[in-house]
C-alpha cells in the first residue's frame, strides 16, 4: 500500500477540487478513489462552464504516479478532452 497526496489544478477560474490524501494498493485503485473524491466538486463547475458531459470522466496518472489529469472520452464520436491536472506526491 502506498499513500499519495494530491493537489488539483485549476478548472475555469477556480480550484474546485480540494487536496486529497489517499492510501491505495496500485494506480488503478488510486484513480478510482480520486474520481470518487473529485466528481461532486467537478460536476457543478463543468455545468457552469457549459460542458456538463465532461463530468462523466476518468482520472489517469503517468507511469510513476507523479502527475495526473481527468479525461473525458466520446469513443463513438472520436473526441476527448483532458482537464484539471493534479500533482501527486508519495508520502
Amino acid at each position: 500500500m502506498t499513500t499519495y497526496q494530491l493537489e488539483f489544478g485549476r478548472l475555469g477560474e477556480t480550484y474546485p477540487v480540494p487536496p486529497l490524501t489517499v492510501t491505495a494498493a496500485n494506480r488503478h485503485e488510486l484513480a478510482r478513489r480520486v474520481e470518487e473524491h473529485a466528481s461532486p466538486f467537478l460536476a457543478p463547475v463543468l455545468a457552469e462552464l457549459g460542458r456538463p458531459e465532461l463530468a462523466d470522466c476518468l482520472f489517469r496518472t503517468d507511469r510513476n504516479a507523479t502527475c495526473g489529469e481527468f479525461m473525458w472520452l466520446d469513443l463513438a464520436g472520436g473526441v476527448g478532452a483532458s482537464f484539471c491536472a493534479a500533482r501527486i506526491r508519495v508520502i
